[in-house]
């Protein structure tokens, strides 16, 4: 495979940026309760694309002030936009990350616990990327992963390692999602027919990426 664009320093995160753009873009939405829709209608009316400019470099000069008072609305139009930030909610639970996205997760870690009870067990899966030889033979070293118990880079020290996760963060990023589906599919047992894994019958189990 073509690893020089795994290597790039900035193309992961330009393509990465591009894709949250497109997402909220197209995939995002605002939404509003039934009952508050009168007051928001009147509320888009009375704003105006001025009124709009112009609340923005308001609070952009605040921000410059370091001015954490609350914000008060300076005019009619100010007001109206105020009033239309508290009865509109953005919707943004499909973008990775955002606050949106992690209300979700939440109301879904909410609805097992109400559904099977507590959780039994809290795992913290940390695997040690710049140890392990598999890291390496995903970033293109020549490494026989078949004989892993027989120090398979044994060519490479500790350094080498670090070396080569630092200049590929892909490599780190397959290594860490191989990790973790052998981990819930081993040794939870979610892919076993049984699905028994080390602590027997799992029945549910949510983990989430920091």
């Amino acid at each position: 495979a073509d690893r020089r664009f795994q290597t790039h320093l900035s193309f992961v995160f330009v393509v990465h940026n591009i894709m949250l753009v497109r997402r909220a873009a197209s995939q995002t939405r605002l939404a509003v309760q039934r009952s508050w829709w009168p007051e928001a209608s009147r509320a888009m009316d009375a704003v105006s694309d001025d009124s709009l400019v112009n609340f923005r470099n308001h609070l952009v000069d605040r921000k410059n002030r370091k001015d954490n008072s609350p914000v008060k609305p300076r005019n009619s139009g100010e007001e109206a936009i105020m009033k239309l930030l508290r009865h509109v909610q953005y919707v943004d639970d499909p973008l990775e990350g955002s606050m949106g996205n992690v209300a979700m997760m939440r109301e879904e870690i909410r609805a097992i616990s109400r559904s099977a009870g507590t959780p039994s067990l809290f795992f913290t899966l940390n695997p040690a990327d710049g140890h392990n030889p598999i890291t390496s033979f995903l970033a293109g070293k020549d490494i026989d992963i078949d004989a892993l118990f027989n120090n398979p880079d044994a060519r490479y020290t500790s350094t080498d390692r670090l070396r080569t996760l630092a200049d590929n963060p892909v490599a780190g990023a397959k290594f860490f999602h191989l990790m973790a589906d052998e981990f819930i599919g081993k040794f939870l047992g979610m892919d076993r027919p049984d699905r028994r894994g080390v602590f027997g019958r799992v029945k549910f189990y949510y983990g989430v990426v920091e």
